[in-house]
């Protein structure tokens, strides 16, 4: 399993994020590590090398460590605790340039479902883009890098298909969002599901990305559709988690 550590300057912006990683994404096997902050009890502002290369040792795994940072200096002292580390060990191990938070969540819930360390690393890049997808009727996006959309082909192989009504108040966004992706994410399956009510999609539905991008709010129709080995199964889970309001409780 991937894990996290989370570099930052404020102590309690680290110990934050990592409570709201865990919150959301639920998930006990992945671990995610901080080191931030300096001086006493490290309630000043700072990075430290050393924590950073020891918390780097205690979540070491050969799966992989993926770190991300807030700004600055904290780059910077990650490399200086990579260079006390073992070339054996920088091997399985990513720097991430992600949003501090976004990136965070996008990788624990990725990292959750046993993917790989580049397709943790891949999860997080692309965090941004559910914010900038929420808020595009709000921003400039002239001038900013275009996203290039991952085209999905059909398969020949059979599908079970299913069109469902989105049925909770917060829709396929924050904690919905993670339990969808991580109820798909336990079956042998290849999922896709476009948003027919905005026409967004198909996205693969292992990625909260992706899903996160397809805008599914209360109401809105989602065209289902699996294969694979458990794709029968797959889509009974998901039609129980629907009728389950997706465990939403607002």
């Amino acid at each position: 399993m991937v894990n996290l550590i989370l570099v930052s300057h404020s102590r309690k912006l680290a110990d934050g994020v990592a409570e709201m990683v865990k919150q959301m994404t639920a998930s006990e096997s992945v671990k995610i590590l901080t080191a931030a902050g300096a001086g006493d009890d490290n309630q000043d502002l700072g990075t430290n090398a050393i924590e950073i290369m020891e918390a780097i040792e205690a979540a070491y795994t050969e799966d992989g460590v993926l770190i991300l940072m807030d700004l600055g200096s904290a780059v910077l002292s990650t490399e200086m605790a990579l260079n006390m580390i073992s070339d054996e060990m920088k091997t399985n191990i990513k720097v991430c340039p992600a949003p501090f938070v976004e990136g965070a969540i996008a990788a624990a819930v990725r990292a959750g479902l046993g993917s790989d360390l580049n397709s943790v690393y891949k999860e997080a890049m692309q965090s941004l883009k559910m914010k900038t997808e929420q808020l595009s009727d709000m921003i400039d996006t002239q001038d900013e890098e275009q996203v290039v959309e991952e085209v999905i082909t059909e398969s020949d192989n059979n599908k079970n298909e299913i069109t469902l009504t989105v049925p909770n108040k917060q829709g396929l966004h924050a904690r919905p969002a993670v339990l969808f992706v991580k109820t798909i994410g336990g079956f042998d399956a290849n999922v896709k599901v476009k948003n027919l009510t905005e026409n967004k999609g198909p996205v693969e539905a292992n990625s909260l990305i992706s899903v996160m991008t397809i805008a599914a709010r209360q109401g809105h129709q989602l065209h289902i559709s699996a294969e694979g080995n458990e794709k029968d199964a797959v889509i009974d889970a998901l039609v129980d988690l629907f009728e389950r309001n997706l465990e939403d409780e607002e």
